[in-house]
């Protein structure tokens, strides 16, 4: 018989639930409390069913895989597509999201960043809930247009990575009305939309460590207020 705590050893012959240490091994009671799955730095390359099993049972909706070396996002997690709201899968081996990101229908927030991800499947548009996306630090040389179906995405950082061109338009950016934090630092955007300027609800954004002109970086140095204007002023008439 299994013991109550999910470090408890199977009988003998069996097999645990994991290859990870078993002082990585989140427990139950635990998870009760806080309603959190953490198993970050636990070398995981497969996310134990064992262990996904007892996150259901106890209503767990946060579950944070960081630091790990998952080359896919763990097919486990479906039975809690219910219940997850927050979802952190940073600095692992990821190259694609799967298209059943889409069940994970309640999400608030979801962590990518400091993966190989290359784009985002169309599916990723079902996140209708989603007010936080991180994918910086990945491969993107855009940003996929998926992300401008997430009509909740209040907060978009995808710093890092190599994006050239953004688009500004009521189908793309401007289509994101509660979008308030945006950060696209440090990628390989040659030029900034004026149009840019007139998603006022933005009151967040960060744009330095590209290779455009244009703002100044006197200008950007003034903050987001005196990006937006000076973008403004340069949308013809």
């Amino acid at each position: 018989m299994v013991g109550d705590g999910l470090n408890s050893p199977r009988q003998q012959g069996g097999k645990k639930p994991t290859s990870a240490d078993d002082k990585h091994l989140p427990d139950k009671y635990m998870m009760r409390n806080t309603r959190v799955l953490s198993m970050c730095k636990a070398q995981l390359k497969a996310l134990p069913e064992e262990i996904v099993q007892t996150a259901c049972e106890e209503l767990v909706n946060v579950v944070n895989l960081e630091d790990n070396l998952l080359s896919d996002v763990p097919a486990e997690l479906k039975p809690m597509s219910d219940l997850l709201t927050d979802l952190g899968l940073a600095k692992n081996q990821l190259c694609y999201i799967p298209t059943f990101i889409s069940q994970f229908s309640r999400l608030l927030a979801i962590n990518l960043s400091c993966n190989m991800i290359r784009d985002l499947p169309m599916e990723f548009a079902g996140l209708q809930s989603l007010r936080e996306l991180n994918i910086s630090h990945n491969r993107l040389d855009h940003l996929p247009p998926c992300i401008y179906e997430l009509d909740a995405l209040e907060t978009l950082t995808a710093n890092d990575n190599q994006i050239k061109e953004l688009d500004a338009s009521e189908s793309g950016l401007g289509a994101l009305r509660y979008l308030s934090s945006l950060d696209l630092s440090n990628n390989n955007i040659q030029m900034v939309p004026p149009v840019l300027g007139n998603l006022t609800n933005i009151t967040d954004l960060k744009l330095s460590g590209n290779p455009f002109r244009q703002p100044r970086h006197q200008i950007l140095a003034q903050g987001t207020a005196a990006v937006m204007d000076y973008l403004r002023g340069r949308i013809p008439l």
